[in-house]
């Protein structure tokens, strides 16, 4: 995306309401908490097992669903949340 294109993109979003900035964010936030599921699901294909890679996913769905309460992602639920790499 070049520069025009951004700002353009930005001023789009200075005209939403209150209500649309919310749902326009939670959108975008699921989409990029889909990729990370999608990055790490790919990962476990390579170094795990297909069980494991299974108990994983298990594992996860309970933790995002029953301890977080996150059945749809949204801001409100990963605020605060950072992206940390592990330094390789």
């Amino acid at each position: 995306m070049n520069e025009q294109q951004r700002r353009r993109a930005f001023q789009k979003v200075k005209t939403y309401s209150n209500d649309k900035f919310w749902s326009w964010m939670n959108f975008i936030h699921s989409r990029a908490y889909a990729k990370a599921e999608q990055h790490y699901q790919e990962a476990m294909d390579i170094v795990l097992q297909p069980k494991q890679k299974a108990a994983v996913m298990a594992k996860a769905k309970e933790i995002r669903e029953q301890w977080d309460g996150m059945t749809t992602i949204t801001i409100d639920d990963t605020e605060g949340a950072e992206l940390q790499s592990v330094g390789v």
